[in-house]
C-alpha cells in the first residue's frame, strides 16, 4: 500500500468492523466469518498496494461479524426455576406498583456459576430485608431468556440487558435471604463503594444536591425524580444527567490546570491522565459512555503531549475501532450512537470554523466558536435522538451553552467536595453555596421544563432523512474543494427531504396490532385516523414506544381491568408525554381488589383533565369501520372488593364485516355471560386454564384464537386444548396484526419461521 492509502485506512476500516457487527448480529454462525477472517488475513500478506487495502477492510468487516456473531448469541441455561445466588451490582430501583429491579453479578444457578450477570425482577408480597449494593442474595425464581425486538420498530429489551452484561432474567424471590458477601466481587465492591461515596454526598450537602452530586459525578441516574429527568429531557439537556465526553472533559480539564501549577512533565501527565480515568471508569461502573469519552481524551492527549498531532476523524476512527473490538453489543446502544454522533459533529465542523471567523474579537469569536460548534454536535446527534427517542427539542441551541457552562462550575465544584468527604467539617462548608446555586439551577430547568410546546415529536426517521442529513453534512464539509452555490444548494436540499422524511404520513387501513408484552397485555387497534388503545401492558414503554415512533395520539384508552399487567403502561404513557384525553373503564373498576397506586394514578389523569368514562353491558362506541360493542360487566350486577379479573371487561368489535371478541383476564365463573360468537378470539387471561373452557369455545365458535403470553410451554398447552384451531401466541409470534378489509381479515406475526 502507499503511504496515502495507509494513512486513510483507519476510518474505513472501523466503519467495516461496525458493519461486519450488525451482519453478525443477525445469525449466530461462527463457520463463515471466521473462514472469511483467516482467507482475508492471508490476502493481507500476499497482497500489495490496493489489493491489500481491499483485504484489510473484508478482514475488519469479517472479524467484526465473528465477534458480533459471538456478542449478541450467548449461551444461556434454559427456562425454569432455579436456586439463585448473587450480588447485588448496582442501586436497587423500584417500578410502578410496588415492582423491585436489581442487577446481579457473580451469579450462580442451582450452585453452578453463570456466565454474565441477570436482571432480577419481582414484586414483594411481604416485608423484605433492605437491599443494598454489594451484598449477597439467595432466593428461588424464574430464569426466562430475555426477549428481543419482538414488536414493530419495538424495544430490544434482550440487547439493552446485554449491553450491560447481563444474559438472562430473574422473576421471583421466595426463601429471600441477604448477607454480606462472602468473597470478593469485583462489581459488587465498587457499586458498594459508589453507594457509600453517594451517601456521604447526600449526608453533607442534603438529599437533592447530593442526588445531583452522585448522579453528575458517579452517573447515578436513579436517584434523580423523574420528573426532573422529563424536564431536563424536554429541554434537550438530559446528557447533562448522564455521565459522558462532556463529565469526563470537566474532569480532564480540571487535572491539567491543576497538572501546569504542578508543572508535571508531560509524558508523567499522560500516565496520571490514565490511571486516573481508568479509576473514574471502575467508579462509574464501568460505564461504556465514561470508558469511550476516556479513550478518546487519552488518545488526543497522546498526540498532543507527545507531539503526534493526528486528525480527528483518525481519532474518532480509532476510538471507534477499540471500543468496537471491545464491547461488540454497544453498537446498537442509544448512548454509543449518540457519542459517536455527537463527536463526528464537532470533528466536521473544526475545519470549518477555522476557516470561517466573522467576528475579531476574541470574546465574541469564542462565543461564534460555541454556538457553531454546538450546532455541529447537534446536527451530529440528530439522526440517532430522532432514532431512538423521536423528538426535537425546540429551545435546546438557547440552553444547552449555558445549562453546561454552568453544570461545569458545579461538577468541579463536587469534585472538590468529594475529595474533602475524609474531612466532613471542611466539607460542609461547600454545602450552602452549593445548594443555593443547584437549587436555583433546578427551579428555572422545572420552570422552564413545565412550558407547553418545547419539544416536536415525529415519527422514526427513514433512510430519506438519512440521505438529508449526509446531503446537510456534505454542505458544510471543509475537506471539499467545491463552489458556495452548490455548497448551498446540498444544505437547502438536504433540509427540505429532513422536514419531508419527518411529516406524518396518512393511515388508510383497519388493524389489530396485540403487542407483545411477556405475559402482560397490551393492544391498539388503529382504525383509518383513529386509535383506540385496548390496555397498556406493564411499565416498560412497549405501548409508549409503538404510539411515540408512529407519532400517534390515542383516541380513547380502554382497560379491561386494573391490574398491573393490563394497566401499568398508563404510567409510561403519562412519562412521555402521551395524552390520555379518554379513559374508559369497566364498571366498578375502581372498587375491586387492585394495587393502591392505581387510586392515585387515576386522581393524576382526573386533574390532568383526563375524562374517565365507564363501561357496561350494551355500550356500543362507533369506529370507522364498525362497532365496538360492550358485552360484560353488566351495570347493577358488580360487586365491591372481588378479583378485579372477574369483572373484566369483554367486548365484541365488528371491523369490515369481521367479528373480534376482546376478553381481557375474564375467569371461568363469568365467561358463559359474555359467549358470542366471533371470527377472532383474544384468548382471556394469557391462556389460562382458568379460561376458555370448552362450553365457551363452542359458543364463540372462532376461526383463530390470538394469545398474549411470555412462555411457548403455556402456549402449547393452550394449544393441546384447543385442539386443531389455529392458535397464534406473542411468545412465539411477537406482535400479532390482524388487517380487516372488505374481503375479511389476514393475521400477520411479525416474528416468522
Amino acid at each position: 500500500m502507499t503511504a496515502r492509502q495507509r494513512s486513510w485506512l483507519l476510518p474505513p476500516a472501523a466503519l467495516s468492523l461496525v458493519a461486519g457487527v450488525f451482519l453478525g448480529r443477525i445469525t449466530p454462525e461462527l463457520l463463515w466469518p471466521a473462514t472469511a477472517s483467516v482467507l482475508a488475513a492471508l490476502s493481507v500478506l500476499l497482497l500489495k498496494g490496493r489489493g491489500r487495502f481491499a483485504a484489510c477492510l473484508v478482514l475488519a468487516l469479517s472479524l467484526g461479524c465473528l465477534s458480533g456473531s459471538v456478542s449478541f448469541h450467548p449461551s444461556v441455561p434454559p427456562e425454569g426455576d432455579y436456586e439463585i445466588r448473587g450480588i447485588i451490582s448496582d442501586e436497587v430501583t423500584s417500578g410502578s406498583f410496588g415492582q423491585v429491579r436489581v442487577y446481579l453479578s457473580d451469579v450462580s444457578l442451582n450452585g453452578h456459576p453463570l456466565s454474565g450477570g441477570a436482571y432480577w425482577t419481582f414484586y414483594p408480597e411481604t416485608e423484605i430485608p433492605d437491599l443494598l449494593p454489594g451484598q449477597q442474595v439467595s432466593f428461588s425464581a424464574a430464569l426466562y431468556h430475555p426477549r428481543g425486538a419482538d414488536n414493530p420498530d419495538g424495544y430490544n429489551f434482550r440487547e439493552s440487558l446485554l449491553q450491560h452484561g447481563v444474559i438472562a432474567g430473574l422473576a421471583g424471590c421466595s426463601n429471600l435471604v441477604v448477607r454480606p458477601a462472602v468473597s470478593f466481587s469485583y462489581a459488587g465492591t465498587i457499586a458498594s463503594v459508589r453507594h457509600n461515596i453517594s451517601s456521604s454526598l447526600i449526608s453533607i450537602l442534603g438529599e437533592e444536591t447530593g442526588a445531583y452530586a452522585s448522579a453528575l459525578l458517579l452517573g447515578m441516574r436513579s436517584m434523580i425524580p423523574s420528573a426532573d429527568r422529563q424536564a431536563f429531557s424536554r429541554l434537550g439537556i438530559a446528557h447533562i444527567l448522564s455521565v459522558s465526553g462532556f463529565h469526563v472533559g470537566v474532569l480532564v480539564g480540571a487535572l491539567a490546570v491543576l497538572f501546569r501549577l504542578l508543572r508535571l512533565r508531560q509524558g508523567f501527565r499522560l500516565f496520571i491522565y490514565i490511571i486516573i480515568l481508568a479509576v473514574y471508569s471502575s467508579l462509574c461502573g464501568s460505564s461504556q459512555p465514561v470508558i469511550r469519552a476516556s479513550l478518546l481524551l487519552v488518545l488526543s492527549l497522546e498526540g498532543r503531549i507527545l507531539n503526534r498531532p493526528r486528525s480527528g476523524i483518525h481519532l474518532l476512527s480509532a476510538a471507534l475501532l477499540v471500543m468496537t473490538l471491545f464491547s461488540p453489543v454497544q453498537v446498537t446502544s442509544a448512548s454509543f450512537q449518540l457519542t459517536f454522533g455527537a463527536m463526528f459533529g464537532l470533528v466536521w465542523f473544526l475545519p470549518l470554523i477555522r476557516r470561517i471567523q466573522p467576528f475579531r474579537g476574541r470574546i465574541t469569536g469564542r462565543i461564534f466558536e460555541s454556538l457553531l460548534l454546538t450546532f455541529g454536535v447537534q446536527l451530529g446527534l440528530l439522526l440517532p435522538e430522532l432514532f431512538f427517542f423521536q423528538r426535537l427539542p425546540l429551545l435546546v441551541f438557547l440552553i444547552n451553552l449555558p445549562a453546561m457552562l454552568i453544570s461545569g462550575v458545579l461538577i468541579t465544584v463536587f469534585w472538590l467536595v468529594l475529595l474533602l468527604l475524609p474531612f466532613p467539617s471542611v466539607a460542609g462548608w461547600l454545602s450552602g453555596p452549593l445548594s443555593a446555586v443547584t437549587g436555583t439551577l433546578l427551579s428555572g430547568i422545572r420552570h422552564l421544563g413545565s412550558l407547553p410546546g418545547l419539544t416536536l415529536w415525529i415519527h422514526t426517521p427513514t433512510l430519506l432523512t438519512a440521505f438529508g442529513l449526509c446531503l446537510v453534512f456534505g454542505g458544510v464539509c471543509a475537506f471539499l474543494r467545491i463552489r458556495f452555490s452548490l455548497r448551498a444548494a446540498c444544505i437547502l436540499l438536504g433540509s427540505a427531504l429532513l422536514v419531508f422524511s419527518l411529516l406524518p404520513l396518512p393511515h388508510s387501513t383497519t388493524e389489530y396490532i396485540q403487542l407483545s408484552d411477556g405475559d402482560a397485555d397490551t393492544a391498539v387497534l388503529w382504525d383509518r385516523d383513529k386509535v383506540y388503545v385496548l390496555d397498556t401492558g406493564e411499565d416498560d414503554s412497549v405501548l409508549s414506544s409503538f404510539l411515540r415512533k408512529r407519532r400517534l395520539t390515542p383516541d380513547a384508552v380502554i382497560l379491561t381491568h386494573l391490574h398491573a399487567d393490563h394497566a401499568a403502561g398508563l404510567r409510561s404513557l403519562i412519562n412521555d408525554e402521551i395524552p390520555v384525553r379518554l379513559l374508559m373503564l369497566p364498571v366498578g373498576a375502581e372498587k375491586q381488589l387492585i394495587h393502591p397506586d392505581f387510586i392515585i394514578l387515576l386522581e393524576e389523569l382526573r386533574n390532568a383533565g383526563t375524562e374517565i368514562r365507564f363501561l357496561s353491558r350494551g355500550d356500543v362506541l362507533p369506529l370507522p369501520s364498525g362497532t365496538l360493542t360492550v358485552l360484560w360487566p353488566e351495570d347493577g350486577k358488580v360487586r365491591s372488593s372481588q378479583d378485579a379479573n372477574h369483572y373484566s371487561l369483554v367486548f365484541r368489535i365488528c371491523l369490515n364485516g369481521s367479528v373480534l371478541l376482546q376478553t381481557g383476564d375474564i375467569t371461568g365463573t363469568y365467561e358463559s355471560y359474555c359467549a358470542a360468537p366471533a371470527d377472532i378470539l383474544k384468548a382471556a387471561h394469557h391462556g389460562s386454564r382458568s379460561s376458555t373452557s370448552a362450553e365457551f369455545l363452542e359458543t364463540v365458535s372462532p376461526d383463530v384464537v390470538l394469545v398474549s403470553c411470555r412462555r411457548n410451554s403455556r402456549l402449547q398447552d393452550f394449544r393441546i386444548r384447543l385442539g386443531t384451531l389455529p392458535v397464534f401466541g406473542t411468545s412465539e409470534s411477537g406482535a400479532i396484526t390482524v388487517r380487516f378489509d372488505e374481503n375479511g381479515y389476514t393475521v400477520i406475526p411479525f416474528l416468522s419461521d
